[in-house]
C-alpha cells in the first residue's frame, strides 16, 4: 500500500510541477548529464557519453545495464547534446539510428518530453542516464558532466 501511495505521489508531482519543455531551452544554455544517484560513476568524457548514447556501451563499469534517455528530435537541448556529444547534425542522427535499426544493431535512447520528467525517470531508475538544462536537478540524481559552449566538461 505504501509503494502505491509513493507512486501516485510521484505521478501527481510530475503532472503538477511546472515543466520546462525541451524546446524552451535557450540554444546557448548549458546542460547537465545526470545519472541515478547510486550509479558508481563520478564523471564521463565526451567519448564515454557518445558510447552510452549510441548504445556502443550498454553497461556501466560495475555491470549495471545503462538506460539512456534523450529529448525528442528538434528540441533545443537534444540538438545541443547531439551536436556536442555525438558530433552529428539532427539529420545525421536520424540517419544513424535508421541504419542501426535496419542492421538490427539496437534502438535509440527512449525519448522523454520534459526536463521535469527526465529528472523523475533518472532518479527512479537505477542505471539510467539523461541530460537536462543546468537549472533542472534535484535529489536522487547526480551530475557526471556539464555541456557548455560545445564542450563536455567535468561536473
Amino acid at each position: 500500500m505504501r509503494s502505491l501511495v509513493a507512486i501516485l505521489s510521484t505521478l501527481a508531482l510530475m503532472w503538477t510541477a511546472p515543466a520546462l519543455t525541451p524546446s524552451q531551452a535557450a540554444p546557448d544554455e548549458s546542460l547537465y548529464v545526470i545519472v541515478h544517484a547510486k550509479t558508481r560513476v563520478d564523471h564521463v568524457s565526451s567519448y564515454e557519453l557518445e558510447a552510452l548514447f549510441t548504445r556502443a556501451q550498454t553497461r556501466w563499469g560495475d555491470g549495471t545495464t545503462v538506460y539512456p534517455f534523450s529529448f525528442p528530435a528538434g528540441s533545443g537541448p537534444r540538438d545541443m547534446f547531439d551536436r556536442t556529444v555525438l558530433r552529428l547534425t539532427p539529420e545525421q542522427v536520424g540517419r544513424f539510428w535508421l541504419d542501426r535499426r535496419i542492421r538490427g544493431m539496437g534502438l535509440p535512447p527512449k525519448q522523454v518530453p520534459s526536463a521535469t520528467m527526465m529528472v523523475q525517470i533518472v532518479a527512479n531508475l537505477p542505471g539510467s542516464v539523461g541530460y537536462v538544462p543546468a537549472t533542472r536537478t534535484r535529489a536522487g540524481v547526480r551530475v557526471i558532466a556539464r555541456i557548455i559552449s560545445g564542450k563536455v566538461l567535468p561536473p
